[in-house]
């Protein structure tokens, strides 16, 4: 299916891994002008790049860190001062504060501030902030799209998530009052919730045999890998979409069931 995405000018936050690498080089394969942001990993944001150029696309690089508003402004300038406007937005970039995954406290009053505070800014005020900056560009476009990435915890929740939970499901509601803004100047603005994701089979935390277990366990008896969301992303964001408007695209691998 033709997309329609050829030369459209596009940026994707957090694309020097997973979810958002596999979503700049599908861009790429669209024929697309695809900028990455980046917060420290340059040589894999240029890698990323590389695919770019090799799936048919263009590349840009640019710094950026969720946690840094000023960063944001200077990317989005950079981005489209390069491409000359934009017509999608991908909102994937993330912030998982400075406790490791299995060193987060599983007890609420044991959160302490200098860890909490800063994930739930970064990962929803990083985000109003990154809206703020491309929206003058997207009400340009002739068929501007936003994306923003939420995650399943933001409705099944995990002990020690809390903050970061709580974040990405205030995107959910950022989305829903920026439909009646954007959507004035037809700018589709959506979200997509990944779940468990893979990559090449592989969890970044997970190992296999848990990882197994875990897909045996829901509907689709699969688990995502970052190649289906990159799919529903650039679906959702390109001409082709007309009338997807304030919804959440669940891509989880579908129900778990019953034991």
């Amino acid at each position: 299916m033709e997309l329609g995405l050829n030369d459209a000018a596009v940026l994707v936050t957090g694309g020097s891994s997973g979810i958002g690498r596999a979503t700049a080089v599908a861009y790429g394969r669209e024929g697309a002008r695809v900028a990455i942001t980046y917060n420290s990993r340059k040589d894999a944001a240029e890698g990323v790049a590389e695919e770019i150029e090799a799936a048919g696309g263009t590349a840009y690089v640019v710094p950026m860190d969720l946690s840094e508003p000023e960063t944001i402004a200077a990317a989005v300038e950079a981005t489209v001062g390069q491409w000359g406007g934009l017509d999608a937005v991908v909102g994937n970039a993330v912030d998982w504060g400075s406790a490791g995954f299995h060193d987060r406290p599983t007890k609420v009053e044991d959160a302490k501030p200098d860890w909490w505070i800063p994930v739930m800014r970064a990962n929803l005020e990083g985000n109003f902030h990154l809206v703020q900056q491309v929206a003058p560009a997207l009400r340009r476009s002739e068929h501007g799209r936003l994306v923003l990435i939420s995650t399943d915890l933001a409705e099944r929740g995990m002990a020690g998530a809390w903050p970061y939970s709580a974040a990405k499901a205030g995107l959910h509601g950022l989305v829903a009052s920026l439909q009646h803004d954007l959507g004035q100047d037809g700018v589709l603005v959506n979200v997509v919730m990944p779940g468990i994701t893979l990559e090449n089979g592989r969890h970044r935390a997970l190992p296999k045999p848990a990882v197994d277990q875990f897909a045996s366990r829901f509907s689709a008896r699969r688990l995502p890998e970052t190649t289906d969301l990159a799919d529903a992303i650039v679906f959702l964001t390109s001409p082709r979409t007309r009338a997807i408007q304030g919804e959440i695209l669940r891509v989880t691998g579908g129900s778990l069931l019953p034991e």
